[in-house]
């Protein structure tokens, strides 16, 4: 009977936590996939109180701007491909910020340690990292217990 009990709480358990993936999941596709995408650092400015999501990828930049971290209600922001070695600490302010995809920024060493301060992200993008080692990757997860991240 002992037995029984234990093998419902895991399976109550593992339901829970699906239950939250899910969730976290939908959350995501209903604010990244639906809203409308903004390219352009100049034109995200003029939407600055309602833009969620920013693409600004491939764009050969080295700095973010610090501009970007005054967009309050961004939700999905894409940085992939850009040459950053790294995020500012200004980027904190982005506490609504529920997906960061960072897939090829190959100028990082790391993950930026700041990242620990969002505590709405839900997703962090690594793919194209080659150049990063295995441990580099688990310190990544470990220092973002609750925070998705997709390195394949």
């Amino acid at each position: 009977m002992k037995k029984n009990n234990t093998l419902i709480s895991v399976f109550a358990l593992f339901i829970l936590f699906l239950s939250f993936t899910v969730a976290a999941a939908q959350e995501f596709s209903d604010v990244c996939t639906s809203s409308e995408t903004v390219s352009s650092l100049s034109e995200a400015l003029q939407q600055k109180e309602t833009i969620q999501k920013l693409d600004l990828s491939m764009q050969k930049m080295t700095t973010l701007p610090l501009e970007v971290t005054q967009l309050k209600n961004l939700q999905c922001l894409d940085l992939s491909f850009n040459k950053f070695r790294t995020l500012p600490p200004e980027f904190a302010n982005l506490k609504n910020l529920t997906y960061l995809n960072l897939t090829g920024t190959r100028y990082m060493a790391k993950v930026p340690a700041i990242l620990k301060q969002l505590s709405n992200l839900k997703i962090l993008d690594l793919r194209d990292h080659p150049e990063w080692s295995k441990a580099v990757v688990e310190e990544a997860k470990k220092m973002l217990p609750n925070v998705q991240v997709i390195t394949q």
